[in-house]
């Protein structure tokens, strides 16, 4: 079957092909729903319309039947009314903009999105309110300690929808539910996306730390003043309940991508510990680097204290990882001689 020859009307569209867009379509079909997938390119679309798989991402997985794609942005848009949104951070705006021609505004919206337009320093449910005049209540978020291989390996989870409106979060909630991924729902909007942003930064320190070859102690105290730091930023910065930031949505997330070769926030830290960080700026993998940016600025406007933050963004943007650790120290240390 041609991906422009897709005609099926679906149950949801979701926009973007990428490992979690996969994941996502594969748990909503298992469910027994159709599915119309948005890919960049016409071979990716055709090889999972024609053979089931996605060529680009998740090779060996066999895609329920129930899930079709295509290249035409338009089809997507009329098949369904319930939109999965799963693309790069970085994109997002220019991605909303070419869909101001399309009437989207009474859609249901779901975001799978880790991260925040840098130069806007906007999260993608504000930026849908802004640029496509979607009201707050049709908008969820999604976060959790959900790595896309997982999912579809069936390894038990639990998914947070974040949203206004219990109605519309049950509307995607009913379409992701199984035996093994289970769905908790707040209203807390914000902290569901927050929470996904702010797991990010931890990653990548936990990254350097083990790349330094700093030990066990120094990884948990780092992880652990950064738990602190993320809990000051969420509230002070974002105004979000404590009480997502410590549950699955932002903690449960931050534990599984700080600590698993799975994470490609992790991977980064690694990688600029050995002083590689010249990472594409347009991918999913630069998303937590543009993140610890964004979070710094934001703290020192606001006068929050955020050390491990500074120390991630500092290597990132070129210091010698052991030379802004030693300033990390210095200021760890000088804040707990504060306290005596």
């Amino acid at each position: 079957m041609c991906a422009q020859r897709v005609r099926e009307m679906a149950d949801y569209a979701v926009l973007g092909a990428g490992a979690m867009g996969t994941a996502m379509s594969f748990l909503i079909a298992s469910n027994n729903y159709e599915v119309l997938m948005l890919a960049r390119r016409k071979e990716v679309a055709e090889a999972i319309n024609k053979k089931r798989i996605n060529v680009e991402y998740m090779p060996k997985l066999v895609l329920p039947e129930k899930v079709k794609s295509t290249t035409n942005i338009k089809q997507c848009l009329e098949a369904s009314d319930k939109i999965l949104l799963s693309i790069p951070s970085h994109g997002i705006v220019t991605f909303c903009n070419n869909l101001k021609d399309f009437q989207v505004s009474e859609k249901l919206w779901l975001s799978v999105i880790k991260g925040m337009d840098t130069t806007s320093r906007r999260t993608v449910s504000r930026i849908l309110q802004d640029e496509l005049n979607i009201a707050k209540d049709k908008i969820v978020a999604l976060s959790g300690p959900n790595f896309a291989i997982e999912i579809v390996e069936k390894v038990p989870t639990v998914g947070v929808l974040g949203c206004k409106s219990y109605r519309t979060a049950s509307n995607f909630g009913k379409a992701f539910t199984t035996e093994h991924f289970v769905i908790e729902i707040t209203d807390d909007l914000e902290g569901v996306e927050i929470g996904g942003i702010l797991k990010n930064v931890a990653a990548i320190a936990i990254g350097l730390v083990d790349g330094l070859n700093l030990g066990d102690n120094t990884r948990g105290f780092i992880f652990s003043r950064y738990v602190k730091e993320a809990l000051e930023v969420g509230a002070k910065i974002f105004g979000v309940k404590e009480e997502t930031l410590l549950g699955p949505a932002c903690l449960g997330d931050m534990i599984a991508t700080a600590f698993s070769l799975k994470s490609r926030n992790r991977i980064i830290g690694l990688l600029a510990s050995k002083r590689i960080t010249n990472i594409p700026k347009d991918t999913f993998i630069a998303e937590g680097r543009n993140n610890a940016k964004v979070i710094k600025t934001l703290a020192h406007e606001s006068k929050i204290k955020t050390p491990i933050t500074d120390f991630v963004d500092s290597v990132l943007a070129g210091t010698k990882p052991i030379v802004a650790f030693d300033l990390l120290w210095r200021k760890i240390k000088t804040e707990t001689k504060s306290k005596e």
